[in-house]
């Protein structure tokens, strides 16, 4: 669908960048702090050769990791970092990130979500994988991991960081995601004691099957909208499928965003401009197999993709799907306690 727009990409770099930038001196590296596999290659390669300007990409697996990093010494090495939506209001607000320029008025699905701190890239949900090939029956919800089978017992994988750990919990109990009263944390606590004898590990699934790419043990765990691609790729083709659970799901957005002490925030500026125009927004979409944020980009996007439901949600699972939420400094570390106490109750029993 692409192979006709490469000129428009490159004059939209040259638009973007000025005489003055494309005259350094010396050649110019910016280091894009990112997920793994998380941009289109073919995108970094235009860039590079229509600019001159070297992308170093520096991955990380961790988003608690990301932000000690940005918050530390190391922040004046990155440029552009890839950041969820709750973390820029965090980060921004202690002063870890540079404003980003504000668009043209495009429309997105998830308007407020990356604020003047950055610029939305990509979004999915947050649900379900699991192995089809050893699986009798097709989950359909979160309850499936909190009254499993007896073929699941032992085979369970949960997300151990204080929100993607409670959130299971508390969707199955029909709250919020964002709930925070005492009574209703109290309840899902209990809920993932129990479910605790049938965990084999609260390790991220895409972290644990790199680490173990052989593994048969763990069968269903939640997961990131595109995770299976990646485990499949490592364990074979088919294996791994993703499911939107029935109770709701979550979505998260990440954004583009400038560290604040980035030597480079012009050049780092105008590779965000160049990643989230049109015609590049929906070419990552189809490449990385995610959706775009931004609406004017389906008349591009291949109907394969457009049409798949775990990444392009329907109107149904749109009403039930609630925006990652950035809560305040008690409550997270209430979730954060929760998680400690749970994963020391399982190493215990």
């Amino acid at each position: 669908m692409f192979d006709k727009l490469f000129v428009s990409g490159v004059m939209l770099v040259s638009t973007l960048l000025s005489g003055e930038l494309l005259a350094q001196s010396k050649p110019l590296t910016l280091t894009f702090y990112n997920w793994e596999d998380f941009v289109d290659q073919s995108l970094i390669d235009e860039w590079e050769a229509t600019t001159g300007i070297k992308i170093q990409q520096v991955f990380y697996d961790d988003e608690a990791e990301r932000n000690l990093v940005l918050s530390g010494n190391a922040n004046n090495q990155m440029d552009v970092v890839v950041v969820d939506n709750p973390s820029v209001k965090i980060l921004s607000g202690a002063g870890h990130l540079y404003p980003i320029k504000k668009q043209a008025d495009r429309e997105t699905y998830w308007p407020s979500a990356c604020g003047a701190y950055g610029r939305q890239y990509l979004w999915g949900s947050f649900g379900l994988v699991y192995r089809k090939d050893m699986l009798s029956e097709v989950p359909t919800g979160w309850k499936s991991l909190f009254n499993p089978s007896p073929e699941l017992s032992g085979h369970l994988g949960m997300l151990g960081l204080a929100d993607e750990l409670i959130i299971p919990a508390l969707l199955s109990l029909g709250y919020s995601s964002n709930e925070t009263g005492e009574k209703e944390l109290r309840e899902a606590f209990e809920l993932l004691k129990v479910q605790a004898q049938h965990v084999r590990t609260y390790e991220y699934i895409y972290t644990y099957v790199v680490s173990h790419p052989e593994q048969q043990d763990v069968w269903i765990a939640p997961a990131y909208s595109g995770d299976q691609d990646g485990l499949n790729q490592i364990q074979g083709d088919g294996l791994w499928h993703y499911i939107l659970p029935e109770e709701g799901t979550i979505v998260w957005v990440d954004c583009l965003a400038i560290s604040a002490n980035s030597r480079n925030k012009e050049e780092a500026q105008a590779f965000i401009d160049f990643l989230t125009s049109k015609e590049n927004s929906a070419r990552s979409s189809e490449t990385l197999w995610v959706a775009s944020p931004y609406l004017d980009t389906k008349a591009l996007v291949d109907e394969e993709v457009l049409n798949d439901p775990t990444v392009y949600l329907n109107s149904k699972m749109l009403d039930k799907a609630t925006l990652f939420k950035s809560l305040k400094g008690s409550d997270m570390l209430q979730r954060t306690r929760i998680k400690d106490a749970l994963i020391r109750y399982h190493d215990s029993n």
